[in-house]
């Protein structure tokens, strides 16, 4: 059998496994297996980790099609983006992102080749690149050793509405994190356990990704269509709160932020131009995958061989089901969730 033939039948016998899942769904019989302790469902100790990630994932066929299908699913902003710098942080020692702007480090144009402290936020003139299918297939290709490839866009849209909602689990203390925001312990992956199950218990699709580092994870959250970032949020809010009192937890320690952090477009109190809002580096960048990072995982943190297919089956929710659960959960519209 060639490679083709393989893959095929690999498919083929999924569908019937999840066939087979289905009847006994249907029947009431248990087949999964059931951890005692949410701790149990954490790589390091549950039987049914793959320990080669990376060999899990196939290899991603990258078509025309498919980039369309990634850039309507994870729509942000398209006249700005970011790049991950190639180079190391001499401050930091970690990698930081770059907005992509036509001027930059420019004679004349670019204050940052006369100031290298100087901010790009603060530029009263930036030229900004717009995102195109190249920049997004090179992403996905992932052929660059620095990983300067990276791609990261800004949810929160001119107008204020987003088509999806972050929630964050890397780590964002320069003084303890690791490079690409990696968690320093093993303890996060937990919260992200127990947060998938709040997910799951209060009927909110989402999809959990690994992040790019290895140590730590986004869970991802895609509305029918864009609605204000201020409801996104509050949805959001009220998610962790009602989720937290359901399992008797003050707070989510690991758990960052959501992304966009704001409701508002942010204004640079300098130069009183419109900012730009936080961004949020995309998944499946393909030197990330060869290691299973940069993907979407299931339950028992083993990476879906097919991540296309994973995506094509990603349910939407609707502007009208989010005001319901705001409503229901009774959210005070507090902003600043747990923290």
């Amino acid at each position: 059998m060639n490679e083709d033939q393989y893959i095929s039948r690999i498919n083929q016998l999924e569908k019937e496994i999840g066939y087979l899942h289905s009847l006994l769904d249907e029947a009431g019989i248990t087949y999964r297996k059931e951890a005692k302790n949410i701790e149990d469902l954490s790589p390091d100790k549950n039987i049914l980790f793959d320990d080669n990630q990376g060999a899990r994932v196939r290899p991603l066929e990258i078509t025309k099609h498919r980039i369309k299908f990634f850039r309507n699913l994870f729509n942000g902003r398209n006249d700005v983006y970011s790049l991950r710098y190639g180079k190391v942080n001499k401050k930091t020692g970690k990698h930081s992102y770059y907005t992509q702007c036509w001027y930059f480090w420019k004679d004349g144009l670019c204050p940052k080749r006369n100031n290298p402290k100087f901010s790009c936020g603060e530029c009263r003139n930036p030229n900004y690149k717009e995102l195109t299918d190249e920049v997004v297939y090179e992403h996905l290709r992932g052929k660059k050793e620095d990983a300067s490839d990276v791609l990261g866009v800004y949810p929160l849209l001119l107008d204020e509405t987003i088509n999806f909602l972050v929630f964050d689990f890397d780590c964002h203390n320069d003084d303890v994190c690791g490079d690409d925001w990696a968690n320093p312990d093993s303890e996060w992956m937990t919260e992200v356990n127990t947060f998938r199950k709040i997910c799951e218990d209060n009927d909110v699709p989402v999809l959990v990704e690994r992040s790019r580092s290895g140590k730590g994870a986004h869970f991802w959250i895609f509305f029918e269509k864009p609605i204000p970032a201020s409801t996104a949020r509050r949805f959001g809010t009220a998610l962790l709160t009602k989720g937290a009192e359901s399992v008797n937890m003050k707070k989510f320690t690991y758990y960052d932020r959501m992304l966009p952090a704001q409701d508002h477009i942010p204004i640079n109190a300098k130069t009183g131009r419109s900012g730009l809002g936080n961004l949020i580096a995309l998944p499946l960048q393909g030197l990330a995958l060869q290691a299973g990072n940069s993907a979407f995982i299931d339950e028992n943190w083993n990476a879906y061989p097919d991540q296309w297919e994973c995506l094509k089956n990603v349910k939407r929710i609707s502007k009208e089901i989010v005001e319901e659960k705001i409503k229901a959960w009774g959210a005070d519209g507090l902003l600043d969730n747990m923290k």
